[in-house]
């Protein structure tokens, strides 16, 4: 597949033009980095004195999930768009491809990234609350998946993160008016995010399905030019058989009558005179046969004519010929047709 098409197929799975989706991407990946690292320095920040063993701990916790999230998610999503390392982005591309080509592998790949990220996030939150955040990035990965799973995680990610804030004991002291608050202000949010992700979702699906019927559309123009060219072949084949079968015919039997009036000259001037009087009558059957196939070769005045208004000139001629009524009934649109098209129908017409 050539850079056009590549690029084209990527405009038509993005919900936006490529380039621009990919500009996207690359800056949510940028902020939802460095919005690790600026909540990791202002916890740090925070901390007077040395560094002790939480403080170490929170630094492994972030490096190790910004590492699961380049490798897992940001990289391979910007693997069509890597030029700088080009057998660093093909690493990540063949990745994707084998994705596509084992999706149930692919998606148990994922869930293991999104649980071991969640569960390195609700670590970090029990030193720091502030990366409580990270948390909406997740629900937003899952909701481009159906709702038979996006929905299920973002409920177990927000059981999780009751659980890690509040706890079993804090729970069970909240009243009907605290879950319902709670509800109210994270229900919203969740579904929106499950909205724009399945609106994502959506759109690469019908983006290729688009592909794939244009691919399909691609291969029937290729299949109607290989047929054309086979229903020039075959004229060609028919020509070379009818010049076979009746000009090199009747070339041959010239030749024999013309060596036999050679050799009766003298002897029988009556049976020369016979055997030219036939040569004549075979030369001129051999030029209506020849120009009949030139005729059946040609398509005199089809260029300047509609193909229906020539079907119908043809069809009274042969009527006039044959001493009958000929009906010529043509369906509408066949003066819309292609020009080779209508050229193969008008001989074909003119050889029956």
């Amino acid at each position: 597949m050539n850079s056009k098409s590549a690029s084209s197929s990527a405009d038509l799975t993005a919900p936006m033009p490529a380039r621009q989706f990919w500009g996207f991407l690359l800056f949510f990946h940028i902020v939802y980095l460095g919005m690790l690292a600026l909540t990791l320095f202002a916890h740090l920040h925070r901390v007077t004195g040395a560094l002790g063993t939480s403080g170490f701990t929170l630094i492994g916790l972030v490096v190790i999930q910004s590492l699961l999230y380049l490798v897992f998610f940001a990289l391979p999503s910007l693997a069509e768009h890597l030029r700088a390392r080009r057998w660093f982005g093909a690493i990540f591309r063949d990745m994707n491809e084998y994705g596509r080509a084992n999706p149930r592998l692919a998606l148990r790949f994922f869930a293991m990234f999104i649980v071991t990220s969640v569960v390195l996030v609700l670590a970090e939150c029990r030193i720091e609350p502030a990366f409580e955040w990270a948390l909406i990035a997740y629900v937003g990965m899952i909701s481009a998946q159906p709702f038979r799973i996006s929905v299920p995680a973002a409920i177990a990610i927000f059981g999780a993160w009751l659980l890690n804030r509040f706890g079993w004991s804090g729970l069970s002291t909240w009243g009907f008016q605290r879950w319902f608050d709670l509800l109210v202000q994270a229900t919203p949010g969740a579904a929106l995010l499950l909205f724009m992700g399945r609106i994502v979702s959506t759109s690469g699906e019908r983006g290729k399905l688009i592909a794939e019927l244009q691919a399909a559309k691609q291969a029937l123009e290729l299949a109607r030019e290989r047929e054309l060219e086979l229903a020039a072949l075959r004229e060609r084949e028919r020509l070379a058989r009818d010049l076979h079968d009746t000009l090199g015919h009747a070339l041959v039997t010239l030749t024999v009558q013309l060596e036999a009036a050679q050799r009766l000259q003298s002897a029988d001037p009556a049976r020369v005179t016979a055997l030219l009087a036939e040569m004549q009558k075979l030369t001129r059957s051999s030029m209506e046969d020849l120009r009949r196939s030139l005729d059946n070769l040609r398509t005199p005045g089809l260029g300047d004519r509609l193909l229906t208004g020539a079907l119908q000139a043809l069809c009274a001629e042969a009527g006039k010929r044959f001493g009958a009524t000929i009906d010529c009934q043509i369906a509408e649109g066949a003066d819309l047709l292609p020009s080779a098209v209508a050229e193969v129908l008008w001989r074909v017409a003119q050889k029956d």
